[in-house]
């Protein structure tokens, strides 16, 4: 589903709700100006920024009046099986990156041009669709690359970046620093040293990371009660897991889910 329009509010867009999709989304903001809030990380809505927005992040737009959107949404398989190099720049450990005007008006001229092609139904338009996929993928990770600050750019960073790939596979059963570290060929303290040279946190702490983060969409998402919560982590101890989450959230996750409950509840039912 591919949309070029102004909005002139949110649920234009999409629900003004929290909520969260089982594809991908990929959001260039021409002009305008607002919210995006995403993984209880509020990011400020300006004109050349992109927004990538992977299956299963909590996000909602608060948007100003008459903002300019190109929006994209895909499923995994779209592109799976046409280049693995797209599904790596789409999951880029950060969720926007900003372009130059130039850049943008690439971007917008792909969005177009998918738009167009998705109101066609003949034998090339599938192909034609994922064709402009793969290079709209392509030219985000260039424009990644030349920031600076998303695409690997040596050795070191790419087994970071497989690690953050392990990790978001993983992270459910295997939470110890040695399994992630056998499956890359080094030692558990090269991994560690590697992962606070380049991303500021030991491995320990990515990986507990992940999981809290995976906890606070289940808190603010779900009715789950914390020791379903728990299971659904694969902590066998409840206590065990309030206690690692208060480790790094410095708060309960029944308290973490009162706070957002009431900072969100004009958004909630």
């Amino acid at each position: 589903m591919v949309k070029n329009a102004v909005y002139r509010d949110e649920n234009e867009l999409e629900s003004g709700l929290p909520h969260r999709h089982n594809f991908y989304m990929i959001c260039l903001i021409r002009s305008g100006s607002g919210i995006h809030m995403i993984d209880f990380e509020e990011i400020t809505v300006k004109p050349n920024r992109l927004f990538i927005i992977k299956p299963y992040q909590v996000h909602f737009w608060k948007l100003d009046s008459n903002t300019d959107i190109s929006l994209i949404q895909f499923e995994e398989n779209m592109l799976q099986l046409e280049s693995m190099n797209s599904l790596s720049v789409l999951n880029l450990r950060y969720n926007f990156t900003d372009v130059s005007i130039a850049e943008s008006g690439e971007i917008a001229e792909l969005a177009m041009k998918l738009e167009m092609e998705s109101g066609k139904i003949d034998t090339f338009s599938a192909d034609i669709i994922k064709a402009y996929l793969v290079v709209l993928c392509g030219l985000i990770g260039r424009i990644a690359k030349l920031d600076g600050n998303q695409q690997p750019a040596d050795h070191k960073e790419e087994k970071l970046q497989r690690f953050t790939t392990l990790i978001e596979q993983n992270f459910r059963e295997q939470k110890g620093v040695s399994f992630y570290a056998s499956q890359l060929n080094i030692t558990p303290n090269y991994l560690n040293m590697l992962s606070r040279q380049i991303l500021g946190k030991n491995a320990g702490d990515m990986i507990l990371s992940r999981i809290m983060l995976e906890a606070k969409r289940l808190l603010y998402h779900t009715t789950s009660d914390i020791s379903q919560i728990a299971f659904d982590l694969g902590y066998e101890d409840p206590s065990y897991f309030t206690r690692s989450f208060r480790r790094l959230e410095k708060k309960t996750p029944s308290e973490f889910r009162e706070e957002i409950y009431k900072k969100y509840r004009h958004r909630n039912n």
